[in-house]
């Protein structure tokens, strides 16, 4: 038994001598000892380190969406019922077909251009600071490309966020077309008999028409050129609505013959006052000739088959096509009649591809 005993004791100091020399051993290489008890558990050293999730920074706003200034629109189309006389009623109906106009040109139109710069803006946003950026998450990137498209296809002209330009757009198209109508029924133009109480004057101009046709010396020509000036002057306020050929044909001021509808779409009044019936028409089809050209510096020439020495042409001077589609030919029209050149620049646009161009301004 104590020969036993005496064999776990040398045992027992040989292994603390063990431990000690191995806590001897860590020590001399700069190790720490190790304590059995703190030691990591088997496979979990060798793990790779993940920092803590990190907060993505606040998304950007989208930019601000143009509005259209509705309340600006002018309510006049009515104003006219309020006049007696033919005429005068005519001339509010083309003061008020100026204002519409002047509304479409100046409000509507910058509007649609504010918006289609509003989507290329959209498409900016996400390019330039969201897509792509490692500080936001795929799944963050995808949902803001989600709404910046939805946003982007609402301002699109059927989109809806221009519900309000469409409506404003239909107003403007149903007023210009009414106001149009009633003025060639309180001047005679497009089918309508004249006012009776402008029969006179315009029964007077017509026989005056057909008498410098024959080809004989107008007896009052200086007389003839005073009207013809009053009438440019009545003309640059009614080109508004139809070239003010219309008007001066209904007898406006006492100027002028009985016109078709056609050519006041695509006559002035400065031009057309000095013209004979026939001499209208084949200016008239000079400037129709020159628009189906849709070419910058198309002319097309035109003689009189009445009267020696009575030319003219029609040239396009520029072409634009605006926001909505409807594309505009800014025409030069020229007309020598005895010796005098008379030079008058006019704006015509059609809506639609195969609609005929009209006189807008």
């Amino acid at each position: 038994m104590q020969f036993i005993w005496r064999r776990i004791s040398v045992f027992a100091g040989t292994g603390a001598l063990l431990l000690a020399s191995g806590a001897f051993a860590a020590a001399w290489q700069g190790e720490p000892a190790v304590d059995a008890a703190q030691a990591p558990p088997a496979g979990e050293g060798d793990a790779a380190y993940v920092p803590p999730p990190a907060a993505e920074p606040p998304l950007p706003a989208l930019p601000a969406r143009p509005e259209l200034d509705t309340a600006s629109y002018p309510d006049c189309r009515e104003d006219y019922q309020k006049i007696a006389a033919p005429f005068d009623k005519a001339a509010d109906i083309n003061r008020c077909t100026l204002a519409i106009d002047a509304y479409y040109n100046q409000t509507m139109l910058p509007y649609r251009e504010a918006m289609i710069g509003y989507q290329n803006r959209l498409s900016a946003l996400y390019s330039d600071k969201v897509g792509g950026q490692m500080r936001y998450s795929a799944q963050t990137q995808a949902d803001f490309y989600k709404r910046i498209m939805a946003e982007h296809a609402a301002s699109d002209p059927e989109g809806a966020n221009l519900a309000a330009y469409r409506g404003v757009e239909a107003q403007y198209q149903t007023d210009r077309a009414y106001l149009a109508d009633r003025f060639c029924f309180n001047t005679g133009c497009n089918g309508y008999p004249v006012p009776a109480s402008a029969a006179a004057p315009v029964v007077e101009q017509v026989a005056e028409g057909k008498k410098e046709a024959s080809g004989k010396k107008r007896a009052d020509a200086d007389g003839g050129n005073k009207k013809c000036k009053k009438a440019r002057k009545r003309g640059g306020a009614l080109g508004g609505l139809i070239g003010s050929v219309a008007g001066s044909a209904a007898g406006l001021d006492g100027v002028g013959t009985a016109i078709s509808g056609l050519f006041g779409a695509v006559l002035v009044g400065e031009i057309a006052c000095q013209l004979d019936e026939k001499e209208q028409k084949v200016a008239a089809e000079a400037t129709i000739a020159v628009t189906r050209k849709e070419e910058v510096g198309a002319t097309a020439d035109w003689k009189s088959p009445t009267r020696e020495g009575v030319s003219g042409s029609s040239t396009i001077t520029a072409l634009n096509t605006e926001p909505n589609g409807s594309k505009c030919l800014a025409i030069t029209d020229i007309a020598i009649v005895e010796g005098e050149e008379t030079r008058v620049s006019k704006r015509m646009c059609r809506k639609k591809a195969g609609e005929p161009y009209s006189i807008m301004a």
